[in-house]
């Protein structure tokens, strides 16, 4: 009799979660970016490239559960592709960007898995570059996704392993704080043998931002925290920025400021490792907008400076990267995008040039 209640009991278990699994809701969507560019470096260099833009193919797939006792719960995986040549094609081609399960209820939202930062990510939703390309880190041979205004403007929020908490503010806004997978400087290098510098994160690096809404115009403000200690030097990763979009009918000017400290000017934290101990940064950006029917023009200007000094490492640079942008995107469909950009970049060091280009690209990109 007992096996005969198992029995019964494990169908009746199994029928419920088919019914249950039957409520859930899955949602795919995406988008497929396509440039042609062709860029003039400053030592002659000239090429013509099919690639990315500043994001990459990509689609996210979400698996949302039935409300259960107020609680709506979701996982999210997102899946990105670079249009490589065919040299590179076994090499970094996709890659998981995003892989989180999402708790929604009374109390807020909690975002617990991989996902996108929050310090600057305010900043990088501008027009020019959400849709299209930036400063190209290898203008002659550009293969993965580009840096839109990384280190010309803000700094890149990236996608990390997070635990995120968002929570309303009535009607007129939000904030949102989390802690994440803290950046561990590399070993450096000295003649070409690495040293270990015994390189200590104790504590998960702290993000936060705050956004206000005013009818159509929103402000920002955010901050970030990381402490490093090592053999050679203890510093900190730490960062502050303000920002904030002004729509006027179909003008709409956007602009962003950010100071930064253990940070380079490229804009990219944990990637200079132990170099960027102790170095005073800045990044700005001012966007403008004008909409006409299906069309939307742009132009856009950003820089990302170091100031010079020292650190355990020697000497530190004095550099400014900047980005002039003009920009124009027409709206063929609810699923259909053509752009169209001229980009100038110049990088300086101590006041000598060390890259400039200039570049034109046209392109599309699909929704969906």
């Amino acid at each position: 009799m007992k096996y005969l209640v198992f029995v019964l009991f494990t169908v009746s278990s199994f029928i419920s979660s088919l019914s249950m699994a039957e409520k859930w809701n899955h949602e795919v969507h995406g988008s497929f970016p396509v440039f042609f560019t062709y860029s003039d470096t400053d030592n002659g260099e000239a090429s013509s490239q099919i690639m990315s833009g500043f994001n990459p193919a990509n689609m996210t797939i979400t698996s949302m559960a039935p409300t259960q006792d107020g609680l709506n719960i979701s996982a999210t995986l997102q899946i990105t592709s670079h249009l490589q040549g065919s040299k590179e094609q076994n090499s970094g081609l996709f890659e998981s960007r995003v892989a989180e399960i999402t708790i929604k209820g009374d109390f807020g939202q909690l975002n617990v898995g991989k996902g996108f930062g929050i310090f600057n990510s305010n900043a990088i939703g501008d027009v020019g570059s959400g849709k299209g390309i930036g400063h190209m880190p290898n203008a002659a041979d550009q293969g993965n996704a580009t840096n839109g205004h990384i280190g010309t403007g803000y700094v890149y929020a990236n996608f990390n392993p997070r635990i995120m908490y968002t929570s309303q503010l009535g009607d007129s806004g939000s904030y949102k704080v989390g802690i994440f997978n803290p950046e561990e400087p590399a070993n450096p290098k000295v003649a070409n043998v690495e040293v270990d510098i015994k390189a200590e994160t104790a504590l998960p690096r702290f993000e936060g931002q705050l956004t206000m809404n005013v009818s159509e115009h929103s402000v920002w403000a955010g901050f970030m925290f990381q402490s490093v200690e090592s053999l050679v030097e203890d510093y900190d990763i730490q960062a502050f920025d303000i920002g904030g979009q002004l729509n006027l009918g179909a003008m709409g000017i956007r602009a962003a400021y950010t100071v930064t400290q253990g940070i380079g000017a490229d804009g990219l934290y944990g990637y200079g490792g132990i170099g960027d101990a102790g170095v005073d940064g800045s990044q700005a950006y001012v966007e403008g907008t004008f909409k006409m029917g299906a069309m939307t023009y742009g132009v856009s200007y950003g820089l990302g400076t170091q100031d010079s000094g020292t650190n355990a490492t020697g000497a530190v640079a004095e550099i400014e990267n900047t980005l002039a942008m003009l920009f124009a995107h027409k709206k063929i469909s609810d699923n259909l995008h053509l752009m169209f950009e001229v980009q100038s970049y110049s990088s300086e060091t101590s006041k000598v040039a060390t890259q400039e280009y200039t570049a034109v690209s046209t392109g599309m990109q699909v929704d969906f």
